[in-house]
C-alpha cells in the first residue's frame, strides 16, 4: 500500500495531468495537500516553478504548451500572447520560440519579468482574442509584431500566407492595421508594408505570380475567389482578372493522376467556362523559370478576350 507521501505526490500528478500538466496552489489545495508537505516536495526538486504559482513535475517535459499557459495564467487579463508565441499558438506556420512572449499595457511595464514581456501605446479591442483557453493578440496584431522580431522576409511572408490560409486574418484586415500604425516611428512597418503588396495569396507560388504582375505592371487579380451559382458553391479559384474573366490557377490543381481527380477537374473547368470564364494554368516551373511565358500567355489573353459583365444569376465573392 503507498505511504501517505506516495498518495500525495501521485494526487499532485493526477491534478496536474489534468490540467495540461500544469500545477497550483488551487489544485495541490484541492488534494489535500498541506503547506509543509508542500515545501518539502519542492525542496526535493520534485515539482519546478514555471511561473508565480505554475509548476510541472520534474519529470514532466517543459513544452511550448506549458510555457504560455503557465505565463497566460499568471498574467491573467493583464496581457496576452505577443508575436511569435501568438502566431504559433495559433497554429501559424513559424518556428517555434524558445520562450513564451507576452504584450502588456506600457502601464504595466514594471511587471516581475517572470516571462519576456514586450509593452505597447497601440492596445486596440480588436488585437485581443481567446484561443483554445488563452488570452492571445490576433493573428493581424500578431504579424505587425512580428515584423519587430528581427524575422527574415522569408520568414515574414511565410507568417502572413500561412495565416490567410488558416483564415486568421485577411489581407484588408493586415493592411487597415498596418495603416493606423504608420507614422508613429514602429520598427518593421515599412518593411512588412512592402511584402503586403505581393500577400493575398495563400502560398509561396501565388506570392510569386502576385510578385510577377506588379513588376510586370499587370493589373492585380482578386485572390482566392469563390464562384457560386444560385446560392450553390461551384468552385473556389487562385485567381481571377474580373474585367477579362480570366481564371488563373498556378496551384492544387495540377498533377491529379486518378481517373476521379481528372473527373473533377474537367467538371470544375467545365462550371467555370460555362460560367464566362477563361481557365488558364501555370505550373511552379511557369511562375518560377519561365515568367516571360506567363506574361505572354496572359499578354495574349487579355488581348484577345471579351469583356462582359457576368450573366445576373452568378454570385461571384471573395
Amino acid at each position: 500500500m503507498p505511504s501517505r507521501g506516495m498518495r500525495h505526490e501521485i494526487a499532485l500528478i493526477d491534478w496536474a495531468h489534468a490540467h495540461h500538466s500544469i500545477l497550483t496552489t488551487a489544485g495541490r489545495l484541492a488534494v489535500g495537500v498541506s503547506d509543509r508537505v508542500w515545501e518539502r516536495a519542492e525542496a526535493d526538486g520534485l515539482w519546478i516553478q514555471i511561473a508565480p504559482d505554475q509548476f510541472r513535475h520534474a519529470a514532466t517535459r517543459l513544452t511550448f504548451e506549458m510555457k504560455v499557459r503557465a505565463g497566460a495564467s499568471w498574467l491573467g487579463d493583464r496581457g496576452a500572447l505577443f508575436g511569435t508565441t501568438a502566431l504559433r499558438w495559433l497554429d501559424v506556420e513559424v518556428v517555434e520560440p524558445t520562450h513564451a512572449e507576452f504584450l502588456v499595457p506600457r502601464g504595466l511595464r514594471s511587471i516581475p519579468n517572470w516571462a519576456t514581456i514586450h509593452t505597447t501605446t497601440r492596445w486596440n479591442r480588436g488585437d485581443v482574442i481567446n484561443h483554445n483557453g488563452v488570452r492571445t493578440t490576433s493573428a493581424t496584431r500578431a504579424v505587425l509584431d512580428y515584423a519587430t522580431q528581427r524575422s527574415s522576409a522569408t520568414e515574414l511572408e511565410n507568417a502572413i500566407d500561412s495565416a490567410i490560409r488558416l483564415r486568421r486574418t485577411a489581407l484588408t484586415k493586415v493592411i487597415a492595421r498596418l495603416a493606423t500604425l504608420r507614422g508613429t516611428g514602429r520598427a518593421g512597418t515599412n518593411f512588412l508594408g512592402e511584402l503586403l503588396l505581393d500577400s493575398g495569396g495563400e502560398s509561396h507560388l501565388e506570392r510569386r505570380f502576385l510578385r510577377l504582375m506588379r513588376m510586370a505592371d499587370f493589373p492585380r487579380p482578386e485572390c482566392q475567389v469563390i464562384f457560386r451559382r444560385s446560392g450553390e458553391r461551384i468552385a473556389r479559384v487562385d485567381f481571377v482578372f474580373p474585367r477579362t474573366h480570366t481564371v488563373v490557377e498556378v496551384s492544387g490543381r495540377l498533377g491529379h493522376t486518378s481517373d476521379r481527380d481528372r473527373q473533377r477537374d474537367a467538371r470544375r473547368r467545365n462550371h467555370l467556362q460555362h460560367l464566362g470564364n477563361h481557365v488558364i494554368e501555370f505550373t511552379t516551373a511557369d511562375v518560377i523559370d519561365d515568367p516571360d511565358y506567363v506574361l505572354t500567355t496572359l499578354r495574349d489573353e487579355f488581348t484577345i478576350a471579351r469583356v462582359a459583365a457576368p450573366p445576373n444569376h452568378i454570385d461571384v465573392r471573395l
